[in-house]
Parts: structure tokens; sequence; C-alpha cells
């Protein structure tokens, strides 16, 4: 919806006599370019907007009026496309989530009341589950022996 001020052409504090320049210059182009020919249904819808438009703005009362109104309007306009942002980047959010949940590929939650090591292999699709040895066995079963340790003479 195009303000007061974009109707007649001029910017938001334009001066009375620019706003009497903006009016004449809508009237000379919608009137003089006509000559005889009657005005159509749509030039007069225009006209009577522009003309209502500069009785507002050209009495000082009324155009305070209208700019506090102007404001306010203008205030309630961002505060909903404020909200009206918020809904949607919510919105996307959730169904964003719900497709990467419902994918196929989402991995399934991990039971976490079994092994780590289980959980691990389900992931990554390896073996974990493999028995380990314990480190008893690995020492006594182990063909590689161990490095002697030097002995340290103690000098007391």
């Amino acid at each position: 919806m195009k303000t007061l001020y974009e109707l007649l052409g001029v910017r938001r504090q334009a001066s009375h006599i620019e706003i009497e320049l903006g009016y004449r210059r809508h009237l000379n182009r919608h009137l003089l370019g006509l000559g005889m020919q009657p005005l159509s249904r749509r030039a007069k819808q225009k006209l009577q907007a522009v003309r209502q438009a500069y009785l507002v703005l050209s009495s000082p009362g009324r155009r305070q009026a209208y700019d506090l109104d102007l404001t306010q309007r203008e205030q309630r306009r961002d505060r909903m496309l404020d909200i009206g942002g918020a809904i949607i980047a919510v919105s996307a959010l959730v169904i964003g989530m719900g497709l990467i949940v419902a994918s196929p590929y989402f991995p399934a939650w991990p039971d976490f009341s079994a092994d780590i090591s289980q959980q691990i292999g389900q992931v990554f699709g390896t073996d974990a589950a493999r028995p380990t040895a314990s480190p008893a066995s690995v020492s006594s079963s182990s063909p590689v022996s161990t490095p002697a340790q030097p002995h340290l003479a103690s000098a007391r």
C-alpha cells in the first residue's frame, strides 16, 4: 500500500511547497494530457486519491496525525515481519529435523545398555564385538618374549 507521500511523489520530510508542487505535477499529468477527452474510471480514482493526499498533507494538524499513524503502522508491520520470520525459521528447522530423522540414512539411536564396543561396531559396521583376550592370557601365550630388564646395581 502506498503512503500519501508516495502518491504525491515527495519525500516524507517535504515542505509545504514541495507537497503543493507534487500535487500540481500530478494534476498536470492527469488533466493536461487528456485534452477534451473524459477521464476514465481509473484516472478519476487516481486523481481523487492524489487530491485526498494533498488535503491531508497540506494541513499541519492532519499531517502530524497521519505521520503518527504511519509510524505506528510501520512499527506493527516490522514486528509482524519479525514474528513471521521467526515462525518461518522454526518451521523450517522442525521440518528439516523431521526429514533427517525420517531418512533411511539416519542411524538408529544406540542402545545405551549395551557394551560400548558393540555400539561402535553398529555405527561403523565393524566387527567390534570380537572377544578380547585378558592381559594375563596374552602375556603367557605370547610368542614374543619381553626383553630382560637390566639389573641395576644399587649404589648405596
